[in-house]
């Protein structure tokens, strides 16, 4: 199958967010907000909201025709260079009836999400558009404390130069901590990581 391209992004893009799954920035305004500013501060771009991206949650889950409807008026505005997936969730499955692929195959971009955004992945895979599996605005692009280093950097390898993206080097930590998204008092307060612990493999 031969996979039609976006191009790669730069500083003063616009990039659409869409809530394709779950109403996450309705349900947390203040981690929508982080991810946001994430994106204009760290990386430039011009944010632009769909109409019902930041509705209520139970309304989002109501609409799914509206939230394909967002997906196709992201896609097909020559003036948005990206679509952004707010979060993942459970419910994208219920868009696909409304979802016409072609729109999106048509206006290669680049279309960026992960978890339950995967349903829009392969509907766009069957159309030839190659897609990016990767954080999503509230999570990953949004971290307490600002992004992580090793995200940032592969997010501008991959999607912000146009050179071939080369080996994927693992992670020289993680984590695993959970802190509350709706409590303010820790949104600068960085995650614990762990060091990964590498086996040596000893030569025969």
């Amino acid at each position: 199958m031969h996979f039609r391209k976006p191009g790669h992004l730069k500083p003063g893009d616009a990039v659409a967010v869409v809530s394709p799954s779950w109403g996450g920035p309705g349900a947390v305004p203040r981690r929508y907000a982080m991810g946001k500013r994430e994106l204009v501060q760290r990386f430039g771009f011009r944010v632009v909201e769909m109409p019902h991206a930041l509705k209520d949650p139970e309304w989002v889950r109501a609409h799914p025709k509206e939230r394909a409807e967002d997906l196709h008026h992201a896609f097909a505005d020559p003036g948005i260079k990206a679509v952004f997936a707010s979060i993942g969730g459970s419910d994208a499955i219920r868009v696909l009836p409304h979802l016409d692929p072609g729109v999106m195959a048509a206006n290669p971009k680049v279309f960026l999400g992960y978890s339950d955004t995967a349903m829009i992945h392969l509907e766009a895979y069957g159309a030839g558009l190659q897609t990016f599996y990767g954080p999503s605005v509230m999570s990953g692009i949004a971290e307490n404390g600002g992004m992580f280093e090793y995200t940032e950097r592969w997010f501008r390898q991959v999607l912000m130069t146009p050179e071939p993206v080369g080996r994927l080097e693992p992670a020289e930590a993680w984590t695993e901590e959970r802190l509350e998204w709706a409590d303010p008092s820790l949104e600068h307060q960085r995650r614990a990581l762990q060091k990964v612990q590498r086996l040596a493999v000893a030569a025969r």
